[in-house]
């Protein structure tokens, strides 16, 4: 997979600019304005893998191009498992070698400094245990000379590099010894010229062109007229064909002869030679592949595929789709990709799909559907997208949201995981004291609420349960595992109280309407603190509740409050759980002792500290860590309930309260 892209001087980016992509998941969106750069992102790629023009920043080219370490380059940050590649695995071995084991502090100053998050995306990379040396080839390869000529390979800034160098010129560092500035310096201008030719020759190029080959990347732009919404629904969908389709057609191929006496290479090679003899051999047709010039079975395949489906046109509900508006045909085409993706997981390729903003002309109403088609999609294939609209962020939990604004005059991102993306955003926000974009939060919340509302109407409705912080989601993804799989229920953490009470606030009014369209339901759910929150808010209504927790001061059952109650005993959902599983959770992660649960008054109640635990200390160890031991907790918490053979018996009667109102009609 794509997981970071360094370029230089494309389109909407001057100068070396990093782009973030992500190694934990397939889906990554990048959001912002119209006309910030995140189009350009993908259509870049397009020019990488499908050996497209690439769009040379203006003002980079206003400044000269040309000049020797300011040429544009493009080079992205692979993270492929080693089965993947099959030809040139001892070159695609030793560059990955290098880049699994370079140092930053064996880089030049510059480069330590524009090569950064290489370095910080390698450290969050190499946290993964599943992840390493021997399983995987890691490298930043791409191609430079883009502006004009041909592209040769690349290794953005790293290639100037001493270290760089010597490994991949195979040159002894000892040669640099005991030399004086300018004598070592003309050592290693030689060997940069020595590189740069290299770089050039076909042998190097082939490295290119396998690793292009690897990839299956289908780009949607934004704007599609008839003649561009022929050709990616003819040529770019048959890029994602599964393998099991083409391994048919081989098969129905087998009595096929391609070489030989009588074969078709040899009766093709026989008459162009003597159309090149009737020419006096002034002519030659060749084809300027590096690899076997012969017609090959999978050659047939695709011209097969290609043959077959160019014959046909593509109709939804008796129109042809190319008349469709815009929004359907964007809707049409991820239909397409869905299907053939879903039919069969096996390809000889790796898909990346990449579309402009797949929102574009349709209505809120139908966006659920088309974004959750590309998270499922997401499963198979990395996919990217670009859009200015946040409605799709409570949707997804599992993927990057990499949102882009200007700083001065350059881009720059700041990156989510859209698991807990909202308490995220409100915490770097206090940390910034306030920098984020004015509009951001309103923005946020205004589409937010939009989106949720509604996902609410109609037969395929969605179902909310919106809580405080990532610790609750993580609880109620194992508590409610059959709401989400079968009602469509969707647990999004946002931050605190007050962002959960302010949607509250907003859903109520519209949601107070009768409309019998509306279908779906929401829970919002908070803790319950020394200071009574909101106490205004009512009971709500049938379709949309709001509810705090509270142990009443005591170790019996946790209740679920409205927020006009009078209680303010501090409950939070780290004191409303099992007893005897909170135990074996907190024995488990081997605390400090003041932190060990020696008494349990109530077996069968909950797990106040105080009334239930006699343990005064306990709840310093949720803060600890900057607090990510809420986090800890919860994910041992629930392996420990994995363990148990009958589970259910320790499931707090609350969450049963908050399961029928789901199941009601």
């Amino acid at each position: 997979m794509i997981v970071g892209l360094f370029l230089r001087h494309i389109k909407a980016y001057k100068g070396i600019t990093y782009i973030p992509f992500g190694h934990q998941y397939n889906f990554i969106s990048y959001i912002g304005e119209n006309g910030i750069g995140k189009s350009s992102i993908l259509e870049a790629l397009n020019s990488f893998f499908n050996n497209k023009q690439y769009s040379i920043n203006k003002n980079a080219l206003s400044d000269g191009i040309y000049t020797v370490g300011n040429e544009p380059f493009f080079t992205p940050i692979f993270l492929i498992e080693k089965t993947k590649i099959t030809r040139k695995k001892a070159e695609f071995e030793k560059i990955s070698n290098y880049f699994w084991e370079i140092k930053r502090s064996e880089l030049s100053m510059g480069v330590r400094g524009s090569m950064k998050e290489f370095f910080t995306l390698r450290d969050s990379i190499e946290k993964n245990k599943l992840i390493n040396k021997e399983t995987h080839y890691f490298f930043l390869l791409g191609e430079q000379n883009i502006a004009s000529g041909t592209p040769k390979l690349c290794f953005s800034s790293f290639q100037n590099e001493e270290t760089f160098l010597i490994y991949y010129l195979n040159k002894n560092s000892n040669e640099l010894d005991d030399k004086n500035p300018d004598e070592k310096k003309n050592i290693t201008n030689a060997w940069k010229e020595e590189l740069n030719k290299l770089l050039d020759n076909s042998e190097q190029r082939k490295i290119l062109q396998e690793l292009k080959e690897l990839y299956a990347y289908v780009y949607i732009p934004v704007e599609l007229d008839i003649e561009s919404f022929t050709k990616v629904e003819t040529d770019e969908m048959q890029k994602i064909f599964d393998k099991k389709l083409k391994d048919e057609i081989t098969t129905a191929l087998t009595n096929v002869k391609l070489d030989g006496v009588d074969g078709i290479n040899t009766k093709l090679e026989n008459f162009l030679t003597e159309i090149v003899t009737i020419l006096n051999n002034e002519y030659e047709y060749k084809t300027g592949q590096q690899r076997n010039n012969t017609i090959t079975k999978t050659d047939l395949v695709q011209k097969i595929l290609e043959a077959y489906f160019q014959k046909r046109i593509l109709y939804k509900n008796d129109k042809k789709v190319s008349e469709l508006s815009a929004g359907e045909k964007r809707q049409a085409l991820i239909d397409i990709a869905y299907a053939f993706l879903m039919r069969n997981n096996e390809r000889e390729k790796i898909a990346v799909i990449a579309i402009d903003e797949p929102e574009n002309s349709l209505h809120t109403a139908l966006c659920y559907e088309q974004f959750e088609k590309l998270h499922k999609i997401s499963l198979y294939s990395q996919v990217l997208i670009t859009t200015h609209w946040y409605g799709f962020l409570p949707i997804l939990s599992q993927g990057y949201g990499h949102f882009l604004d200007y700083k001065g005059d350059k881009i720059s991102f700041e990156s989510y995981d859209l698991y807990d993306y909202k308490a995220k955003i409100k915490s770097d926000t206090i940390e910034s004291k306030g920098k984020f974009p004015s509009n951001f939060a309103l923005k946020s919340t205004n589409d937010l609420v939009q989106a949720i509302y509604y996902s609410l109407h109609g037969e395929q409705s969605y179902n909310w349960l919106l809580v405080e912080g990532a610790s609750e989601k993580i609880y109620f993804e194992y508590f409610f595992k059959n709401e989400i799989d079968n009602k469509k229920l969707r647990i999004l953490p946002l931050g605190g109280n007050s962002n959960v009470s302010e949607v509250y606030e907003y859903l109520e009014l519209p949601m107070r309407e009768k409309n019998s369209s509306i279908k779906g339901k929401v829970w919002c759910l908070i803790d319950t603190d020394s200071t009574r929150h909101k106490e205004y808010i009512g009971d709500g209504t049938k379709n949309l509740k709001i509810r705090r927790l509270s142990n009443k001061n005591l170790n019996t059952k946790t209740e679920l409050l409205t927020l006009k109650h009078s209680d303010t005993s501090t409950t939070d959902v780290e004191q409303t759980l099992n007893p005897l599983i909170f135990k074996k959770t907190i024995d488990a992660l081997e605390v400090d002792d003041k932190y060990k649960i020696t008494n349990i008054e109530n077996e069968s109640g909950n797990t106040d500290f105080i009334k239930n635990f006699k343990n005064l200390d306990i709840e310093n160890y949720f803060k600890e860590n900057d607090g990510n031991n809420k986090i800890v907790f919860a994910q041992k918490y629930v392996e420990m309930m994995l363990l148990e053979p009958y589970s259910q018996q320790f499931i707090p009667s609350w969450i049963d309260e908050i399961k029928k109102y789901f199941e009601e009609n």
